[in-house]
């Protein structure tokens, strides 16, 4: 069992420490095989994570139209920069007003092209591509803040005379808040990535994100959702001791006694967790658990679209459906 990062196609180096805190090796899909972020490349040849490519094909077509829109991006910088003076609060280049334009453009060109059909895939893989791009960025300006403010408080913290708890301390605030983008547009993050779920051949039912308001999302539409387990306090460590494999390994073997049981023998799972409680930083993790439905059906309901096409991976053989959310 191996669990799928979602909505996103793209991780950024502190979730993907969170996440492998409980696991071993992610899956994280790409909406085609072109640029894959560096940045995801490193984990993926040291197999924590595992880069996978659900749908295949149009990778010129996709390009052109990425070309399209950073040259449209281009040419109207200058006003948009303007409007976002005035605006602060509202994210670059992501707005309602950008995306219709951009979308407008898309249509005309397609016009052009004699596709007189709407292909709900390529446009999702297109904005997958896009919003991929948005949050590879933000991680890296959000990075460099955060270092910026490190050095800034580590001198405060020196000219006062404080000690290094103290800095931590506030390292681990700013931590958390530097994932914001990843709340941004779920209802469509959830529906486009959920395009690709549908083309995926070897499904897990263990889903894992460090998104708040997309687990909120789905609970909201999944009244009969439960929580099933509940870890606090593990510690976040790169290294991979025969300790923590162990563990890990107790863990996945509780949630594959879910896949195929409708309920938990019990009314929750009781995993101890081996590790001190001053082991530094710490995450969490709650597992929800959505009875008597299947990856493919759960997604597609809570996405209202489901693609008509043959070769799609229906039966995944998982009667239920696991969603896991990791807070740090």
């Amino acid at each position: 069992m191996k669990p799928i990062y979602f909505p996103f196609t793209y991780i950024s180096e502190p979730v993907l420490e969170a996440l492998s805190a409980f696991f071993k090796q992610i899956v994280v899909y790409q909406p085609s095989n072109l640029k894959i972020p560096e940045s995801m490349q490193k984990p993926a040849d040291s197999d924590l994570l595992e880069i996978r490519i659900p749908v295949k094909g149009d990778e010129n077509k996709i390009d052109n139209i990425l070309k399209d829109y950073k040259n449209w991006a281009n040419i109207h910088q200058e006003s948009e920069l303007a409007f976002f003076k005035t605006k602060p609060d509202i994210i670059p280049f992501f707005g309602e007003s950008y995306t219709s334009q951009i979308k407008a453009d898309i249509k005309k060109k397609q016009k052009q092209q004699n596709e007189k059909k709407q292909d709900s895939l390529l446009n999702a893989r297109i904005f997958l591509h896009m919003a991929q791009e948005f949050d590879s960025q933000n991680w890296e300006i959000n990075k460099e803040l955060l270092l910026s403010e490190e050095k800034t408080l580590n001198l405060i913290d020196n000219l006062k005379g404080e000690d290094e708890l103290s800095f931590k301390k506030n390292d681990k605030v700013k931590t958390v808040e530097i994932d914001y983008q990843s709340e941004y547009m779920t209802p469509d993050r959830i529906i486009a990535w959920t395009h690709l779920l549908q083309y995926d051949q070897d499904m897990s039912n263990l889903f894992i994100t460090n998104s708040r308001s997309v687990v909120e999302h789905l609970v909201e539409k999944t009244p009969e959702a439960k929580i099933v387990l509940s870890i606090d306090s593990i510690p976040l460590t790169n290294s991979r001791d025969k300790k923590t494999e162990k563990w890990q390994k107790s863990l996945i073997k509780q949630l594959e006694l879910l896949q195929e049981n409708p309920l938990p023998a019990s009314e929750d799972i009781k995993i101890k967790s081996p590790f001190d409680k001053d082991d530094g930083k710490k995450v969490s993790l709650t597992l929800y658990l959505v009875p008597g439905e299947s990856p493919y059906n759960f997604f597609t309901r809570s996405a209202w679209h489901k693609t008509p096409v043959k070769e799609i991976n229906k039966k995944s053989g998982f009667n239920n459906t696991l969603i896991g959310f990791v807070e740090f």
